[in-house]
């Protein structure tokens, strides 16, 4: 006869209960697609974000999470593809989901953007039998757990978004199926049902000044229509660089959260949560780790081979234009660069000093020069004339912005700046028209060049 822990008689009927309620991920406002599939389409930009936490770290064998989200958004097709990867763990149990998600982005204007996703996936649950504790090496009910083979179901999820520069709000239904899980050995049986899972969040963006924004948000998690489960946060981001917060939820577990963007297309972040009273000397606190990995971050940077803005080779789609057009020598020149259909070689290249204040600048400047002679000036922190923009690129710092500006010019692409004071962000835009219908034309003429633009509405 061998002794059973305590967590191990629990975690028995925690199999049960735990599968019931679902994960816990406590910083859930940094990546709102994690908790609402569809928030995917709320980005024009991919990234990978990862999470792991662990629950009441002085009990052995306590619920740990480890997840992986995937966002790959196609902003000009207003589509998206998501991948979801997560692990539950408690005691000797283990709780593995994975989902592939669609999801369709309705513009309303104004900013406004509602998705709507589908995701299909599977469960799958299994028992490490290293794990376990028994009071009988026996015991027929422990064996038939540990040593069943894993099982798999198939699940279903069904999302809803909708945000603006200021505000979102989604909710999805998860195990629409109602996946039922059966295990037996022998004469000795178990089964249980998972209990439909609904989710709500909700946020807002409160811009106090030039540097700091105020983020409250909430999360809502509803178990078979029944259990209410929630949780809210308020951060206070300074330049969105680096942030500070305070979370609390309904079994008065609070704590402090804190992260950083130590460059473009990184974040970092960490959450520290206690229980309430007395569970906490008996259970310890609670602790999660997140990044977030922009695949611009990875390596994807601009591609193309120049593009025909300006000059007699414009052809942004306004006109019926096809692109191209007669270089400066009277030569042909072909839709997205030179005679060649490429850039000026760097040692082709000859130093002008240019400070450029408007694109207009930039095309008075031209093409073919060197970088090294270009200044770009810091620009006034104002909104900038109405308009649609063609976007190339999106930065918190303007030096970000200045270089990829550089970058561009090299693939001899003229491209200029912009601030929006709604999001505190920086835009590199390579043109600009009246209507939306003549942007969308112009994506068609440039995104041979400039792969992934997309079309920014400023009134």
């Amino acid at each position: 006869m061998k002794k059973l822990s305590i967590l191990s008689v629990i975690a028995l009927s925690a199999v049960q209960v735990f599968a019931q309620m679902g994960a816990r991920i406590d910083q859930f406002y940094l990546d709102r697609s994690s908790v609402i599939p569809a928030a995917i389409t709320a980005t024009d930009k991919g990234y990978v974000s990862l999470y792991y936490n662990k629950l009441f770290i002085d009990v052995p064998g306590s619920p740990q999470h480890t997840l992986f989200n995937a966002a790959m958004p196609l902003p000009k097709q207003n589509t998206a593809f998501g991948l979801f990867y997560m692990k539950e763990n408690i005691a000797f149990s283990e709780m593995h989901n994975a989902y592939a998600t669609y999801a369709y982005k309705i513009p309303l204007g104004n900013d406004v953007n509602v998705g709507l996703g589908v995701s299909a996936g599977v469960l799958a649950q299994n028992f490490d039998a290293s794990k376990a504790v028994f009071y009988d090496d026996n015991d027929p009910k422990i064996i038939a757990l540990l040593y069943s083979p894993p099982v798999v179901r198939a699940d279903l999820r069904a999302s809803f978004y909708v945000s603006s520069e200021k505000f979102y709000a989604g909710m999805v239904v998860s195990r629409l199926p109602k996946p039922r899980f059966d295990y037996s050995y022998y004469n000795y049986s178990a089964s249980y049902d998972l209990q439909t899972q609904a989710s709500w969040m909700v946020g807002y963006n409160a811009v106090i000044d030039d540097n700091f924004t105020l983020k409250p948000s909430f999360n809502f998690n509803m178990y078979n229509w029944d259990y209410l489960y929630y949780q809210g946060n308020l951060t206070a981001d300074f330049q969105g660089k680096f942030w500070l917060g305070f979370g609390v939820n309904n079994l008065w577990q609070a704590g402090f959260n804190v992260g950083l963007k130590p460059q473009e297309d990184i974040t970092c972040a960490y959450s520290y949560t206690v229980p309430d009273g007395v569970q906490r000397g008996l259970l310890g606190p609670m602790h999660e780790f997140t990044t977030t990995i922009g695949f611009g971050a990875l390596g994807a940077g601009i591609a193309g081979n120049g593009n025909g803005l300006g000059g007699d080779g414009e052809g942004d789609g306004s006109n019926g234009g096809s692109g191209g057009g007669d270089d400066e020598n009277g030569g042909k020149r072909r839709r997205g660069g030179d005679l060649n259909g490429q850039g000026v070689s760097p040692s082709e290249r000859i130093r002008r000093d240019v400070t450029v204040k408007a694109f207009e600048d930039m095309e008075r400047f031209g093409k073919g020069n060197d970088t090294s002679g270009i200044t770009l000036p810091p620009i006034p922190k104002v909104k900038p004339e109405p308009g649609h923009y063609l976007v190339a690129g999106l930065h918190a710092s303007e030096e970000k912005a200045n270089k990829m500006i550089k970058d561009l010019y090299m693939k001899d692409v003229l491209a200029f700046k912009f601030y929006d004071p709604r999001n505190k962000s920086f835009y590199v835009y390579i043109k600009r028209y009246d209507s939306e219908k003549d942007a969308n034309k112009g994506t068609f003429y440039f995104e041979v060049s400039v792969p992934n633009i997309w079309v920014r509405e400023m009134q």
